[in-house]
């Protein structure tokens, strides 16, 4: 079992949405008193209801100033405040579909293996090609990477995993850690449509949690969609909150 809810919230806020004032933040984030950004992302506020509208106006001449096509603004279930969810839809925002975040402890050790299956940590080109070819056919045009900026990720500071199964790739998935957090995600999994249902995502989630505990991560989390939430519960992950994103696009 996680601990408290409240308690792993509060943490999970900690190194992943807000930091205290004066404390070290990641090279990604903006914080002023009013909202944390993470690559021009609103992923923390603290604003009251009266100010709603001025502070969205606010956040969108900052993207707009930045040359940005869109923003978008996260509310998590646990602290999101009453009413902002419809002045950020009054203002332009469409409302996302909303995402469980689920969490455990990184100590899940390795899977067992599968005949014919290969789990391998990408460094090549080929391999990054692979995952793009697999992103592909799971996010369709949202995956607007190509295979050298992957590969180029995967290198620098976000790793990520390949399944093969008989020399067919069949399942991939990256990790990511947020400098100064106990917390590492995962993202980016995707499994070719073929392949499924046949337990070739799960040592992908295995690999990426016994890295995770390695850089020192007491917790992994993922923003689960619906075909991997079975998988990861199944693996004792659990829920630590919702999160739904506010996407509002700029016009030409």
């Amino acid at each position: 079992m996680i601990e408290a809810g409240g308690v792993l919230q509060y943490a999970f806020d900690l190194g992943q949405r807000r930091r205290p004032d004066g404390a070290a933040l990641p090279s990604s984030w903006a914080q002023t008193p009013h909202v944390t950004r993470d690559h021009g992302q609103i992923i923390w506020q603290d604003i009251d209801a009266p100010s709603y509208a001025e502070a969205i106006e606010a956040e969108l001449a900052v993207a707009r100033a930045a040359g940005a096509e869109d923003l978008e603004w996260k509310l998590y279930s646990h602290d999101e405040p009453a009413g902002l969810a419809q002045a950020l839809e009054a203002a332009g925002f469409l409302r996302q579909p909303t995402e469980t975040i689920l969490v455990r402890a990184s100590d899940l050790g390795p899977a067992a293996p599968i005949l014919g299956l290969k789990i391998v940590k990408i460094h090549t080109l080929e391999q990054a090609i692979h995952c793009f070819n697999l992103a592909l056919q799971t996010f369709g045009n949202n995956w607007d990477k190509t295979p050298e900026d992957l590969l180029r990720r995967a290198l620098e500071k976000e790793p990520f995993w390949l399944a093969e199964f008989e020399d067919q790739p069949v399942a991939m998935g990256r990790l990511t850690r947020t400098e100064g957090s106990g917390f590492a995600g995962l993202y980016g999994g995707a499994s070719h449509p073929d392949y499924r249902r046949r337990g070739f995502y799960r040592p992908v989630v295995h690999a990426r949690v016994q890295a995770a505990a390695e850089m020192g991560c007491k917790w992994v989390f993922s923003e689960a969609l619906p075909t991997s939430e079975p998988i990861l519960r199944a693996l004792g992950f659990e829920t630590l909150c919702q999160v739904t994103g506010y996407l509002y696009r700029f016009k030409d």
